[in-house]
């Protein structure tokens, strides 16, 4: 058999093997890992959201309780979050504090997040009296000619 006719020697196709083997185990890490990173930004968006709409809630009903607690319904979740209210150096004015923690399916609107939740996202916001006013002005369609 002349040198031309051969084909390739087993180490070759071993070589060649193992070369694709550890490009496509980069290619499925690199794949693996993109959806997890998708799943945890979904959840860090859900979480903004709960945690928006707990403040406009909050604000609607000023002066705000230290404490509060409820979950919000998004995306057919339950997203239980907690506030914290402090004062502030200005009369009337409280800094808000809303965590929002892991979604559960049911919902638990007046314990709030269980002890053991992991907190998802935080969101601020410095409320006054009138903030609330403003936030009222909005909702009641006084642009409405």
């Amino acid at each position: 058999m002349t040198r031309l006719a051969r084909g390739f020697t087993l180490v070759e196709v071993m070589i060649a093997l193992s070369i694709f083997a550890l490009a496509a185990t980069a290619a499925v890490m690199a794949s693996s890992q993109h959806l997890s990173n998708l799943s945890y930004m979904q959840e860090k968006t859900m979480a903004r959201l709960a945690a928006s709409n707990a403040l406009a809630r909050m604000t609607l009903t000023y002066p705000p309780e230290n404490g509060d607690s409820g979950s919000e319904l998004i995306a057919d979740q339950y997203w239980p979050w907690r506030a914290s209210v402090s004062k502030t150096a200005t009369a009337g004015v409280y800094q808000v504090v809303v965590s929002v923690y892991e979604p559960r399916q049911e919902s638990s609107v007046i314990s709030g997040p269980s002890a053991d939740a992991r907190e998802l996202h935080q969101l601020a916001r410095f409320l006054g009296p009138q903030s609330a006013t403003d936030q009222r002005s909005v909702n009641s369609n006084e642009w409405d000619d």
